[in-house]
Parts: structure tokens; C-alpha cells; sequence
């Protein structure tokens, strides 16, 4: 798979937050910068670049040299970015997300017809739950009914398979 700019941007958003696409897009073919210089140039304060960056570290897409600062005794921390990383966890994010698709659609095909939502789509409650609220929706007070799941059943279906497809173009499933 090859990784397009904006595929790397998207993943870094979803996983760390909208902070990090400025941080990366500067550490973008830059390596060992500091944490001080990347505020600056970024905009942001020094506090949350410090924490993007850490977050960063946690996925692996940072990695980090410490250094001690002869004049003031402080540690600097000089950066890089992980390009390398982003195709692992992309493929680790589709995994995870196929996994969650799977429960999905085997707790919607074990209760089939067992869904209710009001007329204002403010909640959608298995039977269960709904006998609780004595079939009345706990937002706006209208009176639920029973859903026909059978659409989202297929919707489920349908991302599965592509997602499945999708994996097995990258590597990531056998």
C-alpha cells in the first residue's frame, strides 16, 4: 500500500487529534527538531506540542533524542516522525475496525426485528431496553417502534467486505 499524504494526515488526526496534523506536516522529512522550534513554527503552545508529541511516541510515529542543554541544564527534546509507522497502523486501525463490524453484525443478526426507535430517530433501543422505557423513547417521549434491522444488517455486510478486500490488497489479511 502506498501511503498518499493525505492517507498519513487522516490517520494521524483520527489517532492523536487535529494538533498533530500541524506538528507532522512540519516534522515531515525534518529530522531531530526541537520541541521549542516545532512550537514556534507550529503556532501552538509548548505544553501541547509536548503532549502531541508524546501521544505521537505512544502510536510510534514520533522518536525522540534527549539532549542536556549546557547553558541552561535543561533537557531538549529533538524529534523525528515515523513515516514507516503509519502503514502498520493503518492496518491495525482497519483490523480493529473489521473486528468491530463483525460484533456489530452478529449482535444485529441475533436480534432481528428486536430494535425500536421513535419516529424522531432519537434512540434506538434493543427489546430489552425498551420494555424498560415501557416502549417510550427516554429523549423526546414519543412512543417507539419496531425497527426492520434488515438494511443495516446489509449495510454491516457490505463495509465487511470491502474492508475484508481492502486488507487482503494490503497484506494485512490472509
Amino acid at each position: 500500500m502506498r501511503m498518499t499524504n493525505t492517507m498519513i494526515l487522516d490517520t494521524v488526526k483520527d489517532v492523536v487529534g487535529d494538533h498533530a496534523v500541524s506538528i507532522v506536516e512540519f516534522l515531515k522529512n525534518r529530522k531531530n527538531i526541537s520541541e521549542f522550534k516545532i512550537a514556534e513554527k507550529t503556532n501552538l503552545d509548548i505544553h501541547i506540542v509536548r503532549n502531541v508529541l508524546y501521544n505521537l511516541h505512544g502510536y510510534n510515529l514520533v522518536t525522540y533524542n534527549r539532549k542536556k542543554d549546557r547553558q541552561k541544564g535543561w533537557y531538549i527534546s529533538y524529534w523525528t516522525f515515523n513515516a514507516r509507522r503509519i502503514k502498520d497502523l493503518v492496518l491495525k486501525m482497519k483490523k480493529t475496525k473489521l473486528e468491530r463490524l463483525r460484533e456489530g453484525l452478529n449482535k444485529e443478526e441475533k436480534n432481528r426485528d428486536n430494535f425500536y426507535m421513535c419516529k424522531n430517530a432519537c434512540t434506538r433501543l434493543a427489546f430489552e431496553q425498551a420494555t424498560e422505557f415501557e416502549f417510550k423513547c427516554p429523549e423526546c417521549g414519543m412512543l417507539l417502534n419496531q425497527q426492520d434491522n434488515s438494511k443495516t444488517i446489509d449495510n454491516i455486510r457490505k463495509n465487511i467486505v470491502e474492508l475484508e478486500r481492502e486488507l487482503r490488497q494490503e497484506g494485512g489479511l490472509a
